[in-house]
């Protein structure tokens, strides 16, 4: 009772906060929801059916518009890159809707995209400035590390660690995607930042990493070699050192948290290509689940609708392959966001995916310009530590269907933030003239 009552404090002081100091204060409100997730607690239980996210989102959301003289103009939401882009894909979905094989989970994947995006337009709207950005970053590094300890009490079961986060997040592999991001947002933190956060971050970064060994995901493994490489490439100048020197003592504590169980599962990721009776059978999964989707892709090139890859998957795969789902039924669902975007949102879904990748890839270079110029450091290293964590959810995409993981479009809101402030801050011709012109450069 204790917890539950905390939460409730915490939750209402956010509330109260929201409307007297900032709009970020609801996002913190919005965040605990999703990290702790209290229906899924042993506490839960006296809040009854309570909508907690929900909830948040419309505090916050009340905020936004009651503080919208005070907040810093910024370019239109759906100026920016990623809002039209993935827009767009929410539309095309609601369109699918017409021809959706499985029409009930269609409407549900179509709503939860919707409700991506707008937690996405909060965190942009309310993350105008630097410091904001900072705040959002280190809000989620408390909330995986409180994640890493929930991983630590739960325990594995069976070499995996399933059901610690909330909805979305309680699969081995989500889980480990999350606590990866946050270790790379936590290390853009300790480069740039000063006194209490940067020795939060630093506190913060044993739990998380540790949960990451607990999930033993491979997938995890490779978006952390992804990321950090992004985060390296485009670090600003300044700061390398610390990236450097901090990257050789998180290699030493990552060999410390690391045990047999995760090095095993590790070295299965070379069983993709097996043809052995005795290698890895998840791993081996990826390939004929990913060459059904092809076939599923030639037959219907308009897509088949959210979570149609379950649905026609007994007809394009050895019942082996197969794995019992909610309602007994045989059924295996994408484990590659790409082809879940090329499969269920057929041609429409796979270039509008496409489009964000090759956003991706310029805002690296526009990150990596930051980093060399005369700019503001501190917001070039931030970018890069949000590109490094995006990079970690596509890397860990190409092993999991992660297209409505929700902490991606968090990041791209951060990122564009990032990019309009960097590249405003350098750009002298850009001083002075109105917000409404800076649209363009947060594309």
């Amino acid at each position: 009772m204790f917890i539950a009552a905390a939460f409730t404090v915490f939750c209402l002081v956010c509330t109260v906060f929201a409307f007297t100091r900032h709009p970020i204060w609801g996002l913190y409100f919005y965040l605990a929801t999703t990290y702790v997730h209290p229906p899924g607690r042993w506490w839960g239980y006296v809040f009854g059916d309570m909508r907690w996210a929900l909830l948040a989102a419309a505090v916050t959301a009340l905020a936004v518009v009651f503080h919208r003289g005070k907040l810093r103009p910024k370019p239109a939401w759906l100026s920016t890159g990623p809002a039209l882009l993935l827009g767009m894909y929410a539309v095309w979905m609601w369109v699918q809707l017409a021809w959706a094989l499985d029409a009930e989970e269609h409407r549900r994947g179509s709503t939860e995209f919707v409700k991506c995006l707008l937690a996405m337009w909060l965190m942009y709207r309310t993350a105008d400035s630097k410091e904001r950005i900072v705040d959002l970053l280190l809000a989620h590094v408390l909330g995986c590390a409180l994640l890493g300890v929930f991983a630590f009490t739960t325990g594995r079961e069976g070499n995996r660690l399933d059901g610690v986060g909330g909805p979305n997040i309680d699969d081995a592999n989500t889980l480990g995607m999350y606590l990866v991001t946050a270790a790379i947002a936590a290390t853009g933190l300790v480069m740039t930042q000063k006194g209490w956060r940067r020795w939060t971050a630093l506190i913060c970064l044993p739990l998380i990493v540790n949960g990451f060994v607990l999930a033993n995901s491979r997938g995890a493994l490779l978006a952390l070699m992804g990321g950090a490489l992004m985060l390296a490439w485009c670090t600003a100048r300044h700061h390398r050192w610390v990236l450097w020197s901090f990257a050789a003592i998180g290699l030493i504590g990552l060999a410390v948290l690391v045990d047999k169980a995760f090095i095993d599962r590790m070295f299965t990721i070379r069983d993709v290509t097996s043809e052995s009776d005795e290698a890895d059978s998840s791993a081996r999964s990826r390939v004929v689940i990913a060459q059904a989707q092809l076939e599923m892709f030639v037959q219907h090139p308009l897509g088949i609708g959210w979570r149609g890859t379950a649905v026609l998957s007994p007809q394009y795969m050895d019942e082996r392959w197969l794995t019992i789902d909610s309602s007994n039924s045989m059924t295996r669902s994408s484990h590659n966001t790409f082809l879940t975007a090329l499969t269920e949102q057929g041609v429409p879904g796979a270039l509008i995916y496409f489009g964000l990748l090759s956003w991706v890839a310029v805002a690296a270079l526009r990150i990596r310009r930051l980093s060399h110029g005369n700019g503001d450091s501190e917001v070039a290293t931030l970018g890069a530590a949000m590109l490094g964590a995006i990079v970690v959810v596509l890397v860990a995409g190409l092993t999991a269907d992660n297209l409505t993981k929700e902490v991606q479009f968090w990041l791209y809101a951060g990122l564009a933030t990032a990019l309009w402030l960097g590249e405003g801050s350098h750009s002298s011709y850009l001083r002075g003239r109105e917000p409404a012109a800076l649209a363009a450069h947060a594309r």
